[in-house]
């Protein structure tokens, strides 16, 4: 890790819906790789009804560095991670998702060129250096692809992987538009990194290893018409 400076406090924001099952492994790997740098890992329960809000208050009961954000209702994927954004104390912001598809140590990389002066760093899992360990399924790739084609029309934004989760910000730049945002759906990724460009920050997307994890909630029949139309509506009140 390149962040040494005391003054430097990395914070990783984790939203979570119902995440009983993978988050704990997610908290040790990125509590122990961030262990030697300042670091605070909030994890917001975005009305969770399963036990994962006991699973991370026991957590952080021996484990200072995190923190818990419980929310009784539920604000979607944009609207836990706005909050934890809001939160945060660090210099540099991260979100990660649950599942940690995204490893530890290539979090810890994007850290680093945020820490060194980038605004916003993507991870992509479709750039020819990505190393994807357990590839999705057919019909999700399909999904993520016709997405991002429609993005690509809709915005112009030049990236080839808006939706891969983990995205590590200076904190300057994501207070500047966190309170712009007004999309918490699927739209939210696209929002964040249209304003960011609005506004003239710099945007890097960068190659990352991908993990498949089971236990996604999301049920693509529904998800997919649902995705389409929130980048419509988004672009149509810009």
């Amino acid at each position: 890790m390149a962040v040494t400076h005391k003054q430097d406090m990395v914070s990783i924001v984790i939203p979570a819906y119902n995440e009983e099952k993978r988050i704990l492994d997610t908290l040790n790997e990125l509590d122990r790789y961030f262990s030697d740098i300042s670091h605070e890992i909030l994890v917001v329960m975005d009305g969770c009804t399963d036990s994962t809000n006991d699973i991370v208050e026991e957590f952080a009961g021996t484990h200072p560095t995190i923190r818990s954000l419980p929310h009784p209702v539920k604000l979607g994927k944009g609207g836990g991670i706005l909050l934890g954004i809001k939160k945060a104390l660090g210099n540099v912001i991260a979100v990660v998702d649950a599942d940690g598809a995204v490893p530890p140590h290539d979090v810890g990389r994007m850290v680093d060129m945020a820490a060194g002066g980038i605004d916003c760093v993507i991870s992509s899992r479709y750039l020819p250096e990505s190393v994807i360990h357990t590839a999705q399924p057919g019909h999700r790739i399909l999904a993520s692809r016709g997405f991002n084609a429609l993005v690509k029309l809709l915005f112009s934004l030049p990236f080839k992987d808006t939706q891969c989760g983990c995205k590590v910000l200076r904190g300057e730049a994501a207070r500047k538009v966190v309170g712009e945002i007004q999309t918490f759906d699927y739209a939210f990724d696209v929002e964040l990194l249209w304003r960011l460009g609005q506004h003239g920050y710099n945007i890097v997307e960068v190659p990352v290893e991908w993990r498949h994890r089971e236990g996604s909630k999301l049920d693509l029949k529904k998800v997919i018409p649902q995705m389409f139309s929130a980048v419509v509506k988004l672009r149509l009140k810009r």
